[in-house]
């Protein structure tokens, strides 16, 4: 608005003074044709000033615009940052509790099957495989009888004896890993 009252100052100014040159310059048609032409130069400078003047502010506006949507872009990408960083720690925390869980069943896992093994040791007895008949077991060697007791299976059995499951299987002449509560089992002694 001021630059607009400035050049409209500016151009009444200039108007003046071409109005005063041209009264001594002397004869009127001239000086008159001449006063028309500068008063024209001037009307078309100062609508040009107030078109550049509109533009101007125009473009200051506009760029008030994106500056507040580049702003407000800014706050949310900070936002987002702070959000991910506090997921990043979650998922690290989550990642250390399910390793710290992982490694307690583990460790539970094999205090059970070491509990087995002592116990299913004191509950074995020795038979020679020259006295089994045709229900004993397969193969030479000694055997260890165990009774199967609920819950167990054939791989925790193996483990508890240090022998595979495919030995115990030969042994007693299984076609899979089935087992049933109180079935004896006749495991191969470890040398």
């Amino acid at each position: 608005m001021k630059k607009q009252l400035l050049f409209s100052l500016f151009a009444a100014g200039g108007i003046a003074v071409v109005l005063c040159g041209c009264e001594a310059m002397g004869g009127r048609d001239r000086d008159s044709q001449l006063q028309k032409q500068q008063f024209d130069m001037v009307r078309a400078q100062t609508n040009q000033m107030n078109q550049v003047s509109a533009s101007i502010s125009t473009l200051q506006n506009s760029n008030a615009e994106i500056v507040k949507i580049v702003n407000d872009f800014n706050q949310k990408i900070a936002n987002l940052e702070q959000r991910n960083s506090a997921l990043e720690k979650n998922i690290s925390n989550l990642q250390q509790q399910i390793a710290a869980e992982k490694q307690e069943r583990q460790t539970t896992i094999n205090k059970m099957i070491d509990q087995i093994s002592k116990e299913v040791s004191k509950a074995s007895t020795p038979v020679p495989a020259a006295a089994a008949s045709g229900s004993g077991p397969v193969g030479s060697g000694e055997f260890l009888e165990h009774k199967v007791e609920s819950g167990q299976t054939l791989g925790a059995i193996a483990k508890a004896y240090g022998v595979t499951v495919q030995e115990i299987m030969t042994a007693n002449r299984m076609k899979d890993s089935s087992l049933r509560v109180g079935q004896t089992l006749y495991v191969p002694k470890k040398k």
